[in-house]
Parts: C-alpha cells; structure tokens; sequence
C-alpha cells in the first residue's frame, strides 16, 4: 500500500529499528534527542508527521487537545525487536489503512481502537 504519510517515531522506540529504515519515518533522536513531549507535539503538527510512539501521554494530549497531530499510541507491552518487527509486517498495512480518517489510532496486540475526529469541548 502506498504510503501518504510521515511518521515522527517517538524517542521510547527503537531508533536503530529495520521497520524504521526508509524515508517515511524520522526518529525524534536524529532531530533532537533533547526535544520534550511539547516539543514533539508542536513538531508534528507544524511538518505534518504522525506520532509514532508508546508513550500514553501523547495520547491523553490528543484526548483532551482541539488541535492534534495524528498519533499511533502503540500498547504492545514488552516485546523483542524481533517480535515488534513480526508485529509492524503483520499490522502495519491496516494501520496505514485507518489513518486518513483517523485521529488517533489505540494499537493493541489483538485490537486497533480508531479514534476519529475532534475529541475535546
């Protein structure tokens, strides 16, 4: 599937990660490793990426924020990089699939939440 998407990976993934490997995904350390989680934020939304991360903050942020920057909230628990690897090939075309009307997607190892439109009041 065609990817129309740049992925910001978040500084709790692995920055020397072979998924990562292509011009689609910039990980955070190769910008600035000191960027805070306000700084990723503001980031994403003014170069258009999604946030890639495992960090629930980013999601609670997209919950309660009007403005938000596409957000993948992986919840995977403790994995290998061979396990997140086998996890990426396997869902990786889904989670794409679900982006353009998504605002934030919830990825569990046996279920995707889609979360879309605006969220806060």
């Amino acid at each position: 599937m065609k990817n129309l998407f740049k992925f910001l990976i978040d500084v709790n993934l692995p920055q020397k990660f072979s998924f990562f490997n292509s011009p689609d995904f910039s990980h955070v350390v190769d910008i600035n490793p000191e960027m805070s989680d306000s700084e990723i934020w503001n980031y994403a939304l003014q170069h258009g990426f999604v946030i890639v991360t495992k960090d629930s903050d980013f999601y609670h942020k997209s919950m309660t924020s009007i403005q938000s920057p596409k957000i993948v909230y992986l919840k995977l628990g403790n994995q290998t990089l061979k396990q997140l690897h086998q996890f990426f090939e396997q869902n990786w075309d889904l989670i794409i699939s679900t982006l353009p009307t998504a605002r934030l997607l919830l990825v569990e190892k046996d279920n995707i939440t889609v979360i879309i439109g605006e969220i806060a009041s």
